[in-house]
């Protein structure tokens, strides 16, 4: 007990007010249906009183008139005694107090006894009819009720869906604002077009656990990574907010992208909230006048830069961040010609499968790279859109960069 109150007062009160509404709204149905219900029973018990009375009335004249001025015998009487018995049979059925029970009448029967019935029977067709006329009234006075009762469900229906309709749209905005500030976003490169591309394999999700960044820190360097986090969803999108603006703040100190990630990892081991967490980064840094390029790459999957047609693989330069503590990345170098592009993704590209189970690969995704000549985002536009082809659904969160050295 008191455990559920500690929780009770930990609810906003917005979230409780709207509890209550819909508490209301489902008692308020209930409670319509069942009038409405149970209103129509009345009136239709009432009506099938009369008509057993009815019933038996009619039988009763034909038994006496078969009986008495027909002298049937016994087996000719036999069908008549039993449909007289089941008349007075459903009136006892639904029969509501002792004065609308059935009178006793006993086979075969006298003058006197048929005298006896058919006054009996004309008392009860007087009850009966009263008895119609108040069902009928009280239905009437019934299904007003219900009918007030369903318009207070219609408004807070209203209320309710408002409510929801405000929660959710102040939900969205929340949303909105994490992921202007999670979400990866590219910045512009003088000499260097940028293509990305980032998908969530979350449905009606934006945000996930792959990041890519690219920015200018010097006005003639730009720094461009991609990273994915361990985990799902929400925090795994806390973990790239801090990846993202952990790296921008080293680099006002260190120009290396290998000195870089050394730093990041001490700082993301001492950081992480379990040691089950890892990040998997590729870090570059691009001379944007020369075109030349320094990378580390954290356990990465492979990037691959085209030049003069070939496509050739960037391996990682060390191990996952979070693996291994103290760990030391070095920076590798080459240098990019007019019209050369990099493609960096995460494993959601190279681990994808086809309908049949079969994996994309790094050499598929090397094929792909060789036959696509577009710009920076043509080049990712088109690589989604045979992967959309190719599988079915994207099961894993994705993030796809191109660079283009285009002086």
């Amino acid at each position: 007990m008191q455990a559920a109150l500690s929780r009770l007062r930990g609810v906003s009160p917005g979230t409780l007010y709207t509890v209550a509404l819909a508490s209301g709204l489902v008692l308020a149905l209930v409670w319509a249906l069942y009038l409405s219900y149970w209103g129509g029973i009345d009136v239709r018990d009432a009506f099938d009183y009369q008509s057993a009375i009815v019933a038996a009335q009619r039988d009763a004249e034909l038994l006496e008139v078969e009986q008495n001025d027909r002298k049937g015998l016994p087996p000719q009487l036999r069908p008549y005694e039993k449909l007289l018995d089941s008349d007075l049979t459903r009136i006892d059925a639904v029969a509501v107090s002792e004065a609308q029970r059935a009178p006793v009448f006993h086979f075969p029967g006298t003058v006197t006894g048929y005298q006896r019935l058919d006054e009996r029977l004309r008392a009860l067709e007087e009850l009966g009819q009263r008895r119609f006329q108040d069902a009928a009234s009280s239905n009437v006075r019934t299904r007003d009720a219900s009918n007030v009762l369903f318009a207070l469900v219609a408004l807070l229906f209203t209320i309710v869906q408002e409510r929801l309709r405000r929660r959710i749209e102040e939900n969205r905005t929340l949303v909105e604002r994490l992921q202007r500030a999670f979400i990866s976003r590219h910045g512009d490169l003088p000499n260097v077009g940028v293509g990305s591309v980032l998908i969530s394999a979350t449905q009606g999700s934006q945000i996930g656990g792959d990041l890519f960044d690219v920015f200018s820190y010097d006005g003639r360097l730009g720094a461009f990574l991609v990273a994915d986090v361990s985990g799902k969803g929400i925090d795994a999108a806390v973990d790239t907010a801090f990846i993202k603006y952990a790296i921008r703040a080293l680099f006002s100190e260190r120009s290396d992208p290998g000195d870089v990630l050394t730093r990041f990892a001490a700082i993301y081991s001492h950081n992480a909230e379990s040691d089950d967490t890892f990040v998997v980064l590729f870090l570059g840094v691009i001379d944007t006048e020369t075109g030349a390029v320094r990378y580390a790459s954290a356990g990465h999957e492979p990037a691959w830069v085209r030049s003069a047609g070939e496509v050739r693989i960037l391996a990682p330069t060390g191990p996952l961040i979070g693996v291994i503590p103290d760990t030391h990345y070095e920076s590798h170098a080459f240098t990019l010609e007019p019209g050369d592009e990099i493609l960096i993704s995460t494993d959601g590209l190279t681990e994808s499968r086809d309908a049949r189970g079969r994996l994309l690969e790094a050499a598929g995704v090397r094929a792909w790279f060789c036959e696509i000549d577009r710009d920076a985002q043509g080049t990712a536009d088109a690589i989604v859109q045979r992967l959309r082809k190719r599988s079915r659904r994207i099961d894993d969160d994705l993030a796809i960069l191109v660079l283009r050295y285009e002086p």
